[in-house]
């Protein structure tokens, strides 16, 4: 068949978070996101607050957001999305997908998350909609069995990830320890993290 007059779509992939801050398993499953994904540019989007998570964040939006942006700025395909953290309240996938088609219209987009989340598919909100929006990337977390689609009109892939064994919250108990995990954190993070008196963690954040 020839497909000269139907040239392959960009792919868009988002990556969102709290990136608590962003840690080596992140960047390992956005590297694999963009390779297993065929995606042309991926968006790291660091939520300003995550709608099923109760903990307050440790580090404020706008130093989540910065460290996002120096892990970016050392991989080509990746770029920090501040749609979230702009808006400065909690913002569900659909909001941010709507905003991103907008912005990307000749793009096909894809929305990278684990397996546990996306057993929930059918709680989120307006995923009827989002799923005519979007085609998921989906990876294990943990010991995890890899769901079956949880919605017939779903469309995804499994990424067949290795299991990265990094807890962010373990991450983030080891900082308030006042060690910093050198071998969880890329290296821009930690440098972020001292440059900017981030750690030692302040008493405010702790």
């Amino acid at each position: 068949m020839d497909n000269a007059n139907n040239p392959r779509r960009p792919r868009l992939g988002l990556f969102g978070g709290t990136f608590d801050p962003l840690h080596l398993g992140h960047l390992k499953l956005a590297q694999l996101a963009v390779q297993k994904g065929n995606l042309d540019k991926l968006l790291l989007c660091p939520a300003y607050q995550a709608p099923l998570r109760a903990e307050t964040p440790l580090f404020p939006a706008s130093d989540r957001f910065a460290m996002v942006q120096t892990v970016c700025h050392e991989n080509a395909r990746f770029e920090a999305c501040p749609i979230e953290i702009e808006h400065r309240k909690l913002r569900y996938t659909l909001d941010t997908v709507k905003e991103l088609s907008e912005q990307y219209t000749s793009y096909d987009l894809f929305v990278i998350v684990g397996a546990d989340q996306f057993n929930q598919l059918s709680k989120w909100k307006g995923i009827e909609e989002l799923i005519d929006m979007v085609h998921f990337l989906v990876f294990a977390r943990g010991s995890q069995q890899l769901p079956e689609p949880p919605l017939p009109a779903v469309r995804m892939t499994y990424m067949e990830n290795p299991l990265i064994d990094l807890s962010s919250t373990t991450i983030r108990k080891t900082l308030r320890s006042g060690t910093l995990p050198l071998d969880k954190l890329p290296p821009a993070v930690c440098s972020y993290l001292t440059e900017h008196n981030l750690f030692p963690l302040p008493n405010n954040y702790s």
